[in-house]
């Protein structure tokens, strides 16, 4: 297995549970609806903080510990664009946590959510295509053995 397989396996439950959030918010509104995005959106935001520690604790220390050139710059750069990111969802989590929040003002929600789910798209399409590649290939012999 590889050393991202977990970490994909989150990015896949992270698009799924964008898709049935978006899914949701076209459908007609009511609490109803509002109770299932706000279900939706905290299962999103707990798998979205573990998803940021174990990348924060494991997966960058790894990279950065390597001596794979390649692999510590990408690593470093992910990570200083990360912190904008992952504030900006956090903010949008709060705002939008409960459900009388989102029926309150759907038009909002629903704007706030394209934004935010595109940039967190565009951020796993990233870490799958350029930053999960370079961790998988670091050799063991790439790192010292207290990484």
């Amino acid at each position: 297995m590889s050393r991202t397989a977990n970490l994909r396996r989150q990015h896949d439950a992270a698009i799924d549970l964008v898709a049935q959030i978006a899914e949701s918010s076209k459908a007609p509104e009511s609490r109803d609806r509002a109770y299932r995005i706000a279900v939706l959106l905290a299962k999103l935001t707990g798998m979205l903080r573990i998803h940021f520690v174990q990348e924060d604790k494991t997966l960058y220390p790894y990279m950065t510990a390597s001596t794979n050139v390649t692999a510590v710059t990408k690593a470093h750069e992910f990570q200083d664009e990360m912190g904008g990111l992952g504030a900006a969802f956090e903010a949008f989590a709060k705002r939008w946590s409960t459900s009388a929040a989102i029926a309150r003002d759907f038009d909002q929600f629903r704007r706030e959510s394209e934004h935010i789910f595109g940039a967190l798209g565009e951020r796993i399409k990233r870490e799958n295509e350029e930053l999960y590649p370079l961790a998988d290939a670091i050799q063991p012999g790439e790192v010292p053995r207290t990484a």
